[in-house]
């Protein structure tokens, strides 16, 4: 069965089998972290290798991403057109310029319907699809609604084969519902910033949660203009 990689220095051979189409990966990090870069990346990688990529921008308009993988030498225009490149509009409050926008942002049903009637669209394909970020979608939001709402839209997309990263703002959800739903995601990759006296570095936990226990190996990493986020020193492991 074909594996999927991040396209990530350090972080695909720390992965060095890959995941698997209809995974769901969490990626939790401090505003400014990277998280987007992270997404960026991901998406480019699955454009290289022939994936179908959907961006729901929830955070910023997605003319971001566009300049974002812009950036990286990747232009959109004939992804679009092809159908290879899809975005959703979940955050303009008025109307959209894009063909597929959230008209309520705090409506979970019309969410979901919107999210499965774009994946209907991509049936038989490779299917990478990224959420940016699911905690503004879930701010304001029932605990009860939001943990219903996570298992039945994971049960989906793992059944149809969709690999998925849901983003996550730290601070944004209560820390107990974050836990909880983390069990139902396959790999957890959580960005921080870590400061001492002389300056400040990114850290990335990339771990799984193990009989009840988030178990993860802790990395540096950097940003770099050109390559992207690159994943250097090992600082071991941490549960």
């Amino acid at each position: 069965m074909r594996k999927a990689y991040f396209g990530i220095e350090g972080l695909d051979r720390n992965l060095e089998k890959g995941v698997s189409y209809g995974s769901q990966l969490a990626v939790e990090g401090d505003s400014g972290i990277g998280k987007t870069v992270m997404a960026g990346e991901f998406i480019k990688e699955g454009l290289r290798c022939g994936d179908t990529c959907i961006y729901v921008a929830c955070d910023e308009p997605p003319v971001v991403m566009r300049e974002h993988l812009l950036s990286f030498k990747v232009g959109t225009p004939a992804y679009e057109e092809a159908g290879r490149l899809i975005f959703i509009d979940a955050y303009e409050e008025g109307e959209s310029a894009e063909k597929y926008a959230l008209s309520d942002h705090r409506n979970l049903e019309k969410y979901y319907a919107l999210e499965t009637e774009v994946l209907r669209s991509c049936a038989g394909r490779r299917v990478r699809l990224v959420v940016d970020s699911l905690s503004t979608l879930l701010t304001m939001i029932d605990a009860a609604e939001i943990l219903e709402f996570h298992r039945t839209r994971i049960k989906k997309l793992r059944k149809n084969g969709i690999l998925t990263m849901d983003i996550f703002v730290s601070g944004v959800l209560d820390p107990r519902l974050m836990t909880i739903t983390g069990h139902l995601y396959n790999l957890i990759l959580k960005m921080s910033f870590s400061h001492s006296k002389y300056s400040t570095i990114r850290q990335l936990q990339i771990g799984k949660v193990k009989s009840q226990q988030f178990v993860s190996s802790r990395h540096i990493f950097t940003i770099s203009p050109i390559y992207g986020i690159l994943v250097t020193a090992d600082m071991g492991v941490g549960k």
